[in-house]
């Protein structure tokens, strides 16, 4: 049995619909226990608006995804997780550059990152980095077992491990780690979120720092370079 004391689910359309489903499914099921899964949507009307109406462990909150965030991410219980919306921007990217703001650091986006010779790679629109180890499109809620459905082979491969390795170029890696938890659904811990933050925060005083932040399944990523520095008096 999984225990999570509340899940946080970004988007109410098709994808966060689904995720709330599968969710509810598993803990029909036996498999899961939670209290709550609040679904992160800007439309009232949203797909989850319809699909959970009536069920007490749904609540749809109406907000942008990343003004959510920030007034409620920092303060969230480490045991929660988060289920990521995969075709969304950089949020927890965004959401750490305004939690090291807030510390009295700046937080720039600090250029392009250097090619890695994966199958796929490209510079999305605002400036993010979108690595995978596949050259085909992946269904969302794949796994990610052991055995790739599209290759039928063995799956030797993590983009999130290759991606916690230092670089090259001598910036810190930091990487949220978004993996299958149950009935198809891939969480981030809000505690290795909140961890990050906190160990950043603390390398505010000494001096500049360069990171390279990504958000990262074993086969897909969004990857970007931070440059981060004391605000000066």
């Amino acid at each position: 049995m999984i225990r999570v004391p509340r899940f946080i689910v970004i988007s109410g359309g098709e994808a966060g619909a689904f995720y709330a489903r599968q969710l509810r499914r598993a803990v029909a099921a036996g498999r899961l226990e939670t209290g709550c899964i609040v679904v992160i949507d800007r439309d009232p009307a949203c797909r989850v608006a319809t699909e959970a109406a009536g069920d007490p462990l749904v609540r749809l909150e109406t907000a942008e995804w990343s003004d959510w965030l920030a007034a409620h991410l920092g303060a969230a219980d480490p045991r929660d997780h988060l289920v990521p919306y995969h075709w969304a921007p950089h949020l927890l990217l965004e959401w750490l550059e305004g939690e090291l703001q807030r510390a009295g650091a700046t937080a720039s986006r600090g250029g392009r990152l250097a090619p890695r010779s994966l199958p796929f790679e490209a510079d999305t629109a605002a400036g993010d980095r979108a690595l995978s180890y596949a050259s085909w499109i992946c269904p969302p809620t794949c796994i990610e077992p052991a055995v790739c459905p599209h290759t039928r082979g063995a799956k030797d491969w993590s983009l999130a491990a290759d991606l916690e390795a230092p670089g090259s170029d001598g910036a810190t890696p930091v990487v949220f780690r978004c993996m299958h938890l149950v009935y198809g659904v891939g969480t981030v811990p809000v505690r290795d979120i909140l961890a990050a933050r906190d160990r950043l925060r603390a390398a505010v005083g000494t001096g500049r720092q360069a990171y390279v932040v990504a958000t990262s399944s074993h086969c897909h990523a969004l990857a970007t370079r931070l440059e981060v520095e004391p605000v000066t008096a």
